[in-house]
């Protein structure tokens, strides 16, 4: 029950397949060698754009889903590494996999993220989740959780420039 309470639970964003075709790819167009036009390169001043606390949820929400099927937790635990629910989810996930078992699963889709309070960070975020299967290695038996909406909480925490996520909760 542990490890369907835990995936039940997770926090997993769809993987979105872009420009999949089956057409050739374009060739580019290659400048005439005999002009010199100059790329403008960026300073050392110039630093990247901050990643907003939105985007980082998202990407959180992905490599939870990146880790249930894959059983490699290694991303997903390091925007964790404070947060209980999060590294019991690991825990979880590397149990299933250790024992020879996996997950079957789609990915959730992210619907709403909402601004609960500014201090610390927190966000509500509203999800579909599809259905998702688990083998168990071990003892050969077959769990299969439902499809449904879920939203959540999510507290973050900014670590030099980054986001860390340090709690999260199921609301519904």
């Amino acid at each position: 029950m542990h490890v369907r309470r835990s995936l039940a639970l997770a926090v997993v964003a769809p993987l979105l397949l872009a420009g999949c075709t089956d057409d050739a790819e374009p060739t580019p167009k290659m400048p005439d060698p005999t002009t010199s036009s100059s790329t403008p390169t960026p300073t050392e001043s110039e630093t990247p754009e901050a990643e907003s606390a939105e985007d980082f949820i998202r990407r959180w929400v992905e490599a939870g889903d990146q880790m249930q099927v894959t059983g490699e937790t290694d991303e997903y635990a390091a925007m964790a590494p404070n947060c209980q629910p999060c590294q019991g989810f690991v825990t979880s996930v590397e149990d299933v996999y250790s024992a020879g078992g996996s997950a079957e699963f789609a990915g959730t889709r992210v619907t709403d993220i909402r601004r609960y309070a500014s201090n610390p960070p927190t966000y509500d975020v509203s999800q579909n989740v599809p259905e998702t299967v688990i083998h168990h290695g071990d003892s050969g038996k077959t769990e299969t959780l439902p499809a449904g909406k879920t939203r959540i909480r999510v507290i973050l925490k900014r670590a030099k420039s980054e986001w860390l996520v340090t709690y999260f909760g199921i609301l519904s």
